[in-house]
């Protein structure tokens, strides 16, 4: 993890980790399902291995995904990340599984973390 990320966890953890778990650098095909009927699974596996978020919350009851996060800096301006990018809301949007994005992080209150991942879990239901 990059400093920014290892001070984000810190946080998340402390705002959120009495109610769930705080995974960070996790893989899609560690989150989602490449198995789908008629498809090519080797293809299905490689395209979402290859990409992964900063962090996932999941339930301490049931270990599900509540909602992943993902730290944008400056690099998510080129156009070869946002793509990316793009793609990433896509499969999480087609999983049902909330992404909430922060870009600017340092100023950011422990209240605005919790309002912008409830109001992505909010829009994901």
């Amino acid at each position: 993890m990059t400093q920014r990320e290892g001070e984000f966890f810190k946080t998340l953890n402390e705002v959120l980790g009495s109610k769930w778990y705080v995974v960070p650098q996790v893989h899609l095909s560690a989150l989602l399902n490449h198995k789908v009927k008629g498809q090519n699974w080797k293809g299905a596996f490689q395209h979402i291995n290859g990409k992964s978020v900063d962090f996932v919350l999941l339930s301490k009851e049931t270990t599900k995904p509540i909602c992943a996060i993902e730290l944008d800096d400056s690099s998510h301006d080129r156009s070869d990340r946002s793509a990316r990018d793009d793609e990433v809301e896509r499969i999480f949007k087609q999983a049902n599984i909330p992404l909430a994005r922060f870009r600017k992080t340092d100023n950011l209150s422990k209240q605005d973390i919790v309002n912008t991942i409830a109001l992505a879990i909010k829009s994901t239901k």
